[in-house]
């Protein structure tokens, strides 16, 4: 029967490439899970994205808006159009709303 001994269990610690190997997994394992690993890099990158897409949106929107409030301040055509859209109307104009 072979029983592996004391001798043999720190033989086979003692091997600089078992350490090596570890070393190198310790190192991999840093690189691609820590919080500073590829995969976060990665995740970061993909939101950074999606946010700065969100971004461009509210600020399209945000012009729309900014144009919508000048046009309403300044534009005759497009007061009375609002103004007909919520229900009121000159003296003389019925207005008729079909659904």
């Amino acid at each position: 029967m072979n029983h592996i001994t004391w001798h043999d269990i720190r033989q086979f610690i003692m091997q600089p490439r078992l350490w090596l190997f570890i070393g190198i997994a310790f190192i991999l394992y840093s690189f691609i899970f820590e919080r500073a690993g590829f995969i976060r890099q990665y995740q970061l990158k993909r939101e950074n994205v999606e946010l700065q897409a969100q971004v461009k949106m509210a600020q399209k929107k945000l012009a729309y808006l900014q144009n919508e409030i000048k046009a309403l301040e300044t534009d005759i055509d497009r007061i009375k159009q609002e103004a007909i859209r919520h229900g009121y109307a000159e003296p003389d104009e019925v207005i008729i709303q079909l659904r």
